[in-house]
Order: structure tokens, then sequence, then C-alpha cells
């Protein structure tokens, strides 16, 4: 494991910010050693077995015979041309949900997921001004005539998405009334979850910056775990369209 980078204060933060600091560094080096790791970010054996014990216990990494640590192999991420035709009338009762909640005079944020696609059309008789970093949502506000503001930055193709610091820059100066932002999973323990560390940076900087933000998730993705925690599962409204019986009290769930 090159050591690219010295976490000498590791030991001080709270653990969520340290444990996601583990993972950040176990996507950019496929295994790693516990020594290494304890080295990297200069804490304890005792500090780092607690951390990688409730890793383990998400099911974000794998701890090997030897001492080594990796990343759980994490479900495939679709590109964005495949997710428009999963749960299509789930995505559009959502998407209409979202859309009746914007007012005329709105700056709104969407994010390049499936869902946030299909409010697109909805959109015309809005006198609003949205902002994205997806090239396929940018291409569909042109197409129908949606005043917006495209960010650019590094292309992820999966998701024909604009990521990493110059998005992030972009982003950082941007102010919304709403933001609307997809998913990849939701659980009680887990919380909502992506699979992409850069995408997380994004949409928690969309958080930040809007008045009100939305999370979009259809109800296919409840039970799913991916690997990067975005928020606990009560923090923002989440829009679906159906929930189960151990969701029903959660106050922040708007079904469509």
């Amino acid at each position: 494991m090159e050591k690219r980078f010295n976490q000498g204060g590791s030991r001080f933060m709270i653990p969520a910010m340290r444990q996601e600091k583990i993972l950040n560094i176990l996507s950019n080096d496929e295994i790693v050693s516990v020594e290494d790791l304890m080295d990297v970010l200069n804490i304890s054996i005792s500090t780092i077995r607690r951390d990688l014990s409730k890793l383990e216990k998400e099911s974000k990494i794998v701890l090997l015979h030897g001492g080594g640590v990796k990343l759980a192999q994490k479900p495939t991420e679709l590109s964005i041309t495949t997710k428009l035709d999963l749960n299509r009338d789930a995505k559009y009762l959502i998407a209409k949900k979202a859309v009746s909640l914007i007012q005329d005079g709105d700056v709104i944020f969407v994010d390049p997921s499936s869902t946030t696609y299909h409010m697109i059309p909805l959109l015309t008789d809005k006198n609003i001004t949205v902002i994205t970093n997806s090239i396929s949502h940018i291409n569909q506000l042109i197409h129908y005539g949606v005043p917006s503001i495209m960010v650019g930055g590094n292309i992820k193709s999966t998701t024909n998405s604009c990521i990493g610091p110059i998005a992030e820059s972009t982003l950082k100066d941007l102010n919304f009334n709403k933001c609307f932002l997809g998913a990849n999973g939701f659980t009680i323990q887990a919380g909502i979850t992506n699979h992409d560390i850069n995408e997380k940076v994004i949409k928690t900087l969309a958080l930040q910056n809007s008045a009100t933000p939305y999370f979009l998730i259809d109800s296919s993705k409840y039970g799913c775990i991916t690997m990067v925690k975005i928020a606990d599962l009560d923090t923002y409204p989440i829009i679906t369209e159906s929930v189960s019986e151990e969701l029903k009290d959660y106050k922040n769930i708007i079904l469509a």
C-alpha cells in the first residue's frame, strides 16, 4: 500500500468520520493490511479493531486471513440507460409527487438519478431554474426547454454525470430552494446509501446548500445496502411509492 497521505489526527476523530476514511483508503487499494491502516491513520490496534468490526457488521468490508482488509463486493452499478427502464411506473409516481412540491421561482438541483430524470417532462409549466451535474438530464432539460445550468467536472460514464473537484467547487457556491436526489439503497440500520464516494460528496453539498432537500427512492431499493452511507434514514424527507409495515412510523417518508 502506497502511503499517499498522513491522517495524524484520526485518533481524535469521531468513529464515523474515521471509518469513512478507512473506506476511502480501501477504495484506492484492493487489499490493505491492518498494520498499514493503523500506520496511515495513526491509531491503536484496539481502535482499528473496533472500527473494522463495525464496518464488517455493516457488510462494508471483508476481513481476510492474515490481517488483510478489502471492501465488500458491492452490487454492480447499472448504467443510467438501464436504470431508466427499471420500475418506470414507480419512478413516474415519485417524480410526479416531487414536481408537485416545486413552486414558481424555485432554483432546484437534480442529481443524475433515473427517478429525477422522470421529473423533467413534468417541469415545462414551471417558472424555475434547474441545476444538474448530469449530462443525460441537461440534454433532456434542453429538449423540453426548461431553463437550466450544467455543473461540469470529471465524467463518470455509468451515470453520465460530472463529479470530482471542479463539480464540487462549483456546487459549493450555489444555493437551492430544493434539491432532489436519488440513492442506491435504504434500510433502517444502514440508512441511505450509494455506490460511489465521489457521488456522496456531490449529494452532501447539494443537501447542505438546499433549503429543502428530498430523496427520491423507489421501494425496490429498500433492504439494499451499498458502499457509502449518505444519511440516516430519518434525516431527510424521502419520497417513495410504497412502504413496508416497519417504515410506517417514519414521519419523513412521503408517499407518492
